[in-house]
């Protein structure tokens, strides 16, 4: 007998939905159809729509609180760490697209304040931790702002379901990749370039990709 999915588990199967389509458009016979589940099912789990986006923003949020507790573990190094906040960027672009966060602003202006919130919390602590790294001259001296403006652009210009970044002559992981190593190159300083393992970035980055596919 198959094991009766939980709410989390649910949740999951809309998250990939809703960075290409407005939730605020969604019946609840769509948001069944995308869990694979009856509406009888789902009332089981969630009393109504409103609480599904609450839940899948309050997931969000505890995320960008989850990526913040990264930067401020010194058992990884600066260059582990600088690899764990690229990945953490790119899943957070991809389940916080442009599309979600204006339908929030949009229909739901407490969510999308909420979530607001919790991203420039993690903006001002990835901020710390980079200028950090510079005086420490792991990293090389850069404005520390304009390189996460340019993360944040490049990744969410890159993901955007209505890109084609087949015009470039690029897959999609070759696209995230060769940013990643754009910004490897960029940030970490030359004498510490050669202690950088990228055995375990590609594997992550295709994993995360699978995600949405």
């Amino acid at each position: 007998m198959r094991k009766p999915m939980s709410a989390d588990q649910y949740l999951n199967k809309i998250k990939p939905v809703i960075r290409r389509t407005r939730f605020s458009q969604l019946k609840i016979d769509d948001i069944a159809k995308h869990m694979d589940i009856s509406k009888v099912t789902l009332y089981k789990h969630f009393s109504s729509k409103d609480e599904i986006i609450e839940q899948v923003v309050e997931y969000g949020i505890q995320y960008l609180q989850q990526a913040d507790t990264v930067v401020y573990d010194d058992s990884f190094s600066y260059i582990d760490r600088f690899q764990k906040t690229f990945l953490e960027s790119l899943i957070g672009v991809i389940y916080l697209s442009d599309l979600f966060l204006q339908d929030l602003k949009d229909f739901y202006p407490r969510l999308f304040e909420n979530i607001s919130v919790a991203q420039q919390n993690r903006i001002k602590n990835l901020q710390s931790f980079f200028q950090s790294g510079v005086d420490k001259k792991i990293f090389n001296r850069m404005h520390v702002a304009l390189s996460l403006v340019q993360d944040d652009a490049t990744l969410r210009r890159i993901m955007e379901p209505t890109f084609s970044i087949q015009w470039y002559d690029l897959t999609l992981k070759q696209a995230v990749m060769e940013f990643y190593k754009m910004k490897q190159y960029q940030v970490i300083s030359p004498e510490y370039l050669d202690t950088v393992d990228d055995s375990v970035i590609e594997e992550e980055i295709i994993r995360i990709l699978q995600t949405i596919s």
